[in-house]
């Protein structure tokens, strides 16, 4: 746990961050050689889950979305486990991880747990290994490449964009996305952006099952079927399929911390925090991205700007300054739909696909993921040469 002679936080002061993803790892980099830290994750690298639909339809591109925590961090300043509960009063987290129970001690404590969502959106929290999530994924790409009538459940960000990689790259595949609203991605958007992803996914084939629900999904297959079966809807819409993929079901990844700050928690499960990040009721405890309750759509890049927002209200602190309230940024988004396609919202301009081809979708922010994290990045492979 290194820290800089000349850095403009104290050397006794030892941030401890829970939660290896896009805001951990964004807090953690801006206090490395700054002050003294330590990053706690279950996984021994962070995982681009944004790239996670391509690598779920592109073979041997989901080693391009893993990046090992030790090529970030020094192994004093990394520690692999799962957090087990909080000792408020003694500022200590406790650890399970392969040396056994710990318990490591803090000034300042950064919960980033981040959100779990179904696989293949996200990886499961038991993933401890890149090596297991690479191979996930692999079999994933067996899973959709062997199926011929896919449904989508739900509509959202993570199942437009999944419908879009599987027929860019397998256009006689049948893909259906049943939706329980009629307004695809999220109503914070623009009308525009429903109405251009709905056309873009029209035009590649996507057939659309709008303001339906899916009944029976305990007894739908998890795994691809060798035989068809029937997806119904609530209103008898019957669909065929032999690959059912779940894209609906958010959750909040603060379990560990229901005892002791279960009080600060809303009825999602999220962290409350104010204007500064602080957990509600606690001296130095803040909660940043998917498990705080701020009023914004949760995605990656505002995760890193809520970590940014608190590590540099902490350099303002001890340099005698006054801190600055966090206020929501405007609306923005990229949906990709395929690999030539999707829509980009800032404010409230709205562009169209070349836009989000150029920013977003021609590799997923594979190359972007790498340099963010000081990292070179490798050659990211454009296509899926298993594609029929």
């Amino acid at each position: 746990m290194g820290s800089s002679s000349s850095s403009p936080l104290p050397n006794d002061m030892h941030v401890v961050i829970v939660g290896g993803g896009f805001a951990g790892v964004k807090a953690a980099l801006m206090l490395k050689d700054k002050c003294p830290f330590t990053l706690i994750d279950g996984r021994d690298g962070i995982h681009n889950c944004v790239a996670a639909l391509r690598a779920s339809v592109q073979p041997e591109f989901a080693e391009y979305t893993f990046i090992p925590y030790q090529k970030m961090f020094s192994m004093d300043n990394f520690k692999q486990g799962h957090v087990t509960g909080i000792d408020v009063e003694n500022k200590k987290v406790k650890v399970d991880c392969k040396e056994g129970e710990q318990d490591i001690e803090y000034t300042h404590l950064i919960i980033a747990t981040g959100s779990s969502v179904p696989y293949p959106g996200k990886l499961a929290l038991d993933v401890t290994s890149m090596e297991e999530g690479i191979a996930s994924y692999e079999q994933q790409c067996q899973e959709i490449r062997a199926a011929s009538n896919i449904v989508i459940i739900g509509g959202g960000a993570v199942g437009v964009e999944l419908a879009g990689e599987i027929k860019s790259d397998y256009k006689g595949k049948t893909v259906t996305i049943i939706h329980s609203t009629r307004t695809l991605v999220s109503p914070e958007f623009s009308d525009k952006v429903h109405k251009e992803v709905r056309k873009q996914l029209e035009r590649l084939g996507v057939v659309l099952v709008l303001g339906e629900r899916v009944t029976g999904l305990d007894e739908i297959p998890k795994q691809r079927s060798d035989q068809q079966f029937t997806v119904t809807t609530d209103k008898g819409t019957e669909i065929q399929a032999d690959l059912v993929i779940r894209c609906t079901g958010n959750k909040v990844n603060t379990t560990p911390f229901t005892e002791t700050l279960g009080d600060s928690m809303n009825k999602r499960g999220q962290l409350e925090v104010n204007e500064y990040f602080e957990v509600a009721g606690c001296q130095n405890i803040y909660a940043i991205g998917d498990c705080c309750n701020v009023e914004e759509t949760k995605m990656a890049v505002r995760a890193g700007w809520n970590a940014e927002h608190v590590i540099n209200n902490l350099f303002l602190e001890y340099q005698g300054k006054t801190r600055k309230p966090y206020v929501p940024r405007f609306p923005i988004i990229i949906v990709s739909v395929g690999r030539n396609g999707g829509v980009f919202q800032v404010g409230p301009v709205v562009l169209g696909a070349f836009a989000a081809k150029t920013v977003k979708s021609k590799d997923m922010f594979a190359a972007k993921f790498f340099k963010d994290r000081g990292i070179k990045a490798p050659k990211i492979p454009s296509y899926n040469k298993n594609k029929t």
